[in-house]
């Protein structure tokens, strides 16, 4: 898919979701229908053969869940009745040095799509999608999306993106889900969303995601041992 398709999905002609909480449109792209309910309270993003990489939270509570897949139609990613059960989970491991709150979940078959994911992640071109709740507090049929207006900060607590005006920010069910950073003609998976930095506030608000470049190795490992 080359990335000028990808990027006219955040046109005018894209309808609007009313009041969504990522101030998002709604995903218009067969290319991310990838981007799967966990344990219905979050998101997540297939990679490999049969794994999901969410963040550490959404599996804390229930690791031997399931996720929903989404399908493409009616020129929408809209949810659907089809499932994959979680038979077991991985995280990587603290470290202060470094991001650390992901986890891969392993699923009971394959689903032979899995995203790329990218080792070194550019300051801008960032797109993120998500099932979390809409301005109203009701939950979408339609996968949302968002591409961010502003570059980068990086830390050792993750990547930092300020939220855009209008944003009422990442809430509950869209963590975990994938933040894609675009170059050239791909879109690849640079990093996870783990929610509200620390000190933001109703006035000045930052997104914090676990990049995978800090977890390179750990992601590594784990795809092939258990996601091929």
């Amino acid at each position: 898919m080359k990335i000028s398709t990808f990027l006219a999905l955040t046109v005018a002609c894209v309808p609007l979701a009313t009041n969504a909480v990522i101030n998002g449109r709604f995903a218009t792209s067969p290319f991310l229908k990838g981007v799967v309910r966990v344990n219905d309270d979050c998101t997540g993003a297939l990679i490999g053969n049969k794994c999901v990489l969410t963040a550490h939270h959404c599996l804390a509570k229930n690791r031997l869940g399931e996720v929903m897949i989404p399908e493409f139609k009616d020129s929408v990613v809209v949810q659907s009745s089809n499932k994959s059960t979680i038979v077991s989970s991985f995280e990587a491991g603290y470290d202060e040095s470094r991001c650390y709150v992901i986890e891969i979940a392993v699923l009971d078959k394959n689903h032979n799509m899995g995203y790329e994911l990218l080792k070194d992640v550019a300051e801008s071109n960032f797109f993120v999608a998500g099932w979390g709740y809409l301005g109203d507090y009701t939950l979408p049929q339609t996968l949302q999306f968002i591409k961010y207006p502003f570059s980068a900060n990086y830390s050792n607590k993750g990547i930092l993106l300020p939220v855009a005006d209008g944003v009422s920010g990442i809430a509950f069910r869209d963590s975990g889900g994938p933040l894609f950073s675009c170059s050239g003609d791909k879109c690849l998976i640079g990093a996870v969303v783990n929610g509200k930095a620390s000190g933001s506030t109703m006035l000045d608000t930052q997104h914090v995601f676990c990049d995978v470049r800090s977890n390179w190795e750990w992601i590594q490992k784990t795809l092939s041992d258990h996601c091929l």
